[in-house]
């Protein structure tokens, strides 16, 4: 195709994961980078931060994003759930007990 670029099917999250943390890049361009999380098990995805803003969308299952510099803010993340993250903001993810996340990274030109 000219104009479409197909990335990725997302799977299914009937299935059992074989890790209980698991990112994987789905896509990686000179403007964007397109991460999958998937967390189980209360997984954490510990404290980080991007130095890029973010937005975070939850395919499926439930947890809790976290941010600021002492971890103070908090949202309830739910299937359906788009947050969004500015540059250097350090976060963190719990599952509740299982959560798939899809992480757009937009890269200064």
């Amino acid at each position: 195709m000219k104009y479409i670029a197909h990335v990725s099917d997302i799977e299914s999250d009937d299935r059992v994961w074989e890790k209980d943390k698991d990112v994987r890049e789905l896509f990686n361009g000179p403007m964007r980078r397109v991460v999958e999380v998937r967390l189980q098990n209360g997984a954490i995805l510990a404290r980080h931060k991007a130095n890029e803003p973010i937005t975070v969308f939850c395919v499926a299952g439930n947890g809790l994003f976290l941010a600021g510099p002492d971890l103070e803010d908090s949202h309830a993340m739910r299937a359906g759930t788009l947050i969004t993250l500015e540059a250097g903001v350090e976060h963190e993810v719990v599952a509740g007990p299982r959560i798939h996340l899809i992480v757009t990274k937009f890269k200064s030109s």
